[in-house]
């Protein structure tokens, strides 16, 4: 097996905590130990047993933090399970929303009213506004 496929399913099954690092399994030990079918099958026992922890503490306390790992765990374990089976991944991409021209942010001035962040002329730089008060028109 592959050492960059090996790497990826170790990936999936470390989880980091603050500055630590727990191993959900090991297989880099196990595949040194055994067959890569044996580490596969040993995997869907392991995600089996997981699954029926799930399920019974869904029935005892749906709010225990027991819960959240033990989803996290199960996900984490089928998808190394599909790493080391050559099955495809599926990558979750960050997608873009909108385009530029519909995403300007809109700011709100005292009032409440909305105004654009943005010029309507891009132009015009304000020299020749009209003063708000008379006196300052004829200066």
């Amino acid at each position: 097996m592959n050492e960059l496929i090996i790497s990826e399913a170790q990936d999936y099954l470390t989880i980091r905590r603050d500055e630590d690092y727990k191993r959900i399994v090991d297989i880099r030990h196990l595949i040194q130990k055994h067959g890569e079918k044996e580490v596969t099958d040993f995997l869907k026992d392991y995600l089996r047993e997981k699954e029926k922890a799930l399920r019974n503490m869904i029935l005892i306390d749906k709010t225990h933090r027991k819960v959240d790992y033990l989803a996290g765990a199960i996900l984490r374990i089928m998808m190394a399970i599909k790493i080391l089976e050559g099955e495809e991944v599926n990558i979750i991409e960050r997608s873009e929303q909108g385009t530029e021209e519909s995403c300007v942010i809109q700011k709100r001035n005292s009032s409440g009213n909305l105004r654009s962040r943005f010029r309507e002329n891009k132009n015009h730089d304000g020299e020749d506004r009209i003063p708000r008060y008379a006196s300052q028109r004829h200066a």
